[in-house]
């Protein structure tokens, strides 16, 4: 994989390959799909920007995951920003008391609550919560 560009990343609960820096890749996700199919039921593979993603069948997704946070917290509410097909099942699972934000716009179907144009506007973002808090 490593002569074909591709990075592997151990994440822990999954492992993420990556593709970006390939100088072929095409070639890079024909290796990583040759790679992937020789896996069983017990591992369910998805795409990402630029990223194929593994993880156990049963692994919950991050929609799942910031459910169980926000429980274990004892909140009611929940801010989310992501850009990636994995952050999808968080927007389409909040509930009206999660803050959702999609970084980019170049999925026309996110369920997000807002959008921003680049990682770059988070910063401003995140000033003008911290302001807005600030005077409540």
């Amino acid at each position: 994989m490593r002569r074909a560009g591709v990075t592997v990343e151990d994440k822990g609960a999954s492992i993420a390959l990556h593709y970006r820096l390939a100088a072929d890749r095409q070639r890079a996700r024909d290796v990583v799909a040759a790679a992937l199919d020789k896996l069983g039921p017990d591992l369910t593979v998805f795409g990402g920007k630029l990223v194929v993603n593994v993880v156990p069948s049963n692994a919950m997704d991050k929609a799942g995951a910031l459910k169980q946070l926000v429980a274990r917290a004892g909140s009611d509410c929940a801010f989310f920003a992501g850009d990636d097909v994995n952050d999808e099942p968080v927007f389409a699972a909040g509930h009206g008391d999660w803050l959702t934000v999609r970084i980019g716009r170049d999925d026309p179907n996110s369920t997000a609550m807002f959008f921003l144009d680049s990682p770059r506007e988070m910063a401003a973002m995140l000033d003008r919560m911290v302001g807005a808090l600030g005077r409540s």
